[in-house]
């Protein structure tokens, strides 16, 4: 996609720190560098091994994002927290399913940041509570302040519970939205044992999808890196994830750094 109106404003929408650069970072450095206004939420702390990984992690972000034109003050976090891959551990799966009185793995019960500056403190001066009428007023809130024209956010039926919830929790709220923006969905986790995408291929192949997968609902496209920005650079970015040690796995958070990006544009818009 070639981005002609610097008036122009996308939204990515991450589960965790290093999401918003596997399936996005050419996106992103495409938009940023043609004028457009670019903004970054993540919805977790990254905070799965330990609380003090959600700075770690933040900064990471801050740092790639940054190298591809996303100043930090155009990256917000809602700030609940991060929990297993499987739905029945998955924290924002859980609150999805309509779980109440949960707390994050550290004994939390409102929504944090390191900073102290989670999306609903800076709104209300209050952090907020762990519900999913919570996350939802949080996503229909920052839509409705940045009014984007595009959202990128995770898949439901990504085999992460976050993931999943997130991208449905998104729907909802981009569905209740007077201007509502335009909506994409990138895969991280196409099935639990994490061997797509091919560790060797120059580009993604489009992952079986199961029968009830939402993503049969929607357009996959497939969006070559813009020019001056190889699978190379994309690697490097991804290596500046140390935190989440890149080469595990055979190369599993590698394996993104493609000559293009999989995406899926939702039937709804």
């Amino acid at each position: 996609m070639v981005w002609q109106n610097r008036n122009r404003h996308i939204l990515i929408l991450a589960p965790h720190p290093d999401d918003e650069c596997l399936q996005t970072a050419g996106v992103i450095r495409s938009a940023a560098a043609a004028g457009a206004e670019v903004s970054v939420c993540f919805a977790t702390n990254g905070e799965y091994a330990a609380e003090s990984d959600a700075a770690v992690r933040a900064a990471e972000s801050r740092q790639v994002l940054a190298a591809l034109g996303v100043p930090a003050e155009r990256v917000w976090f809602l700030g609940y927290p991060d929990t297993g891959m499987p739905y029945g551990e998955s924290f924002l799966r859980r609150l999805y399913d309509g779980g109440t009185g949960l707390t994050s793995r550290w004994g939390r019960r409102e929504t944090w940041t390191p900073e102290g500056r989670d999306f609903r403190f800076l709104r209300s001066g209050r952090h907020g509570s762990y519900t999913a009428e919570g996350v939802r007023r949080d996503l229909q809130e920052l839509l409705e302040i940045l009014k984007p024209d595009e959202v990128y956010t995770s898949a439901p039926g990504d085999c992460h519970g976050d993931h999943d919830a997130l991208g449905r929790f998104t729907a909802e709220a981009a569905g209740a939205v007077f201007r509502r923006p335009t909506l994409y969905y990138y895969l991280i986790h196409a099935d639990q044992t994490d061997t797509w995408p091919d560790r060797n291929a120059a580009v993604f192949s489009v992952p079986p999808l199961p029968e009830d997968s939402p993503l049969r609902q929607s357009q996959a496209e497939r969006r070559p890196l813009p020019a001056g920005f190889s699978a190379g650079d994309k690697r490097d970015l991804i290596e500046r994830y140390v935190s989440q040690t890149p080469a595990a796995y055979e190369g599993y958070l590698l394996a993104f750094a493609k000559e293009e990006e999989l995406l899926f544009r939702s039937c709804g818009r």
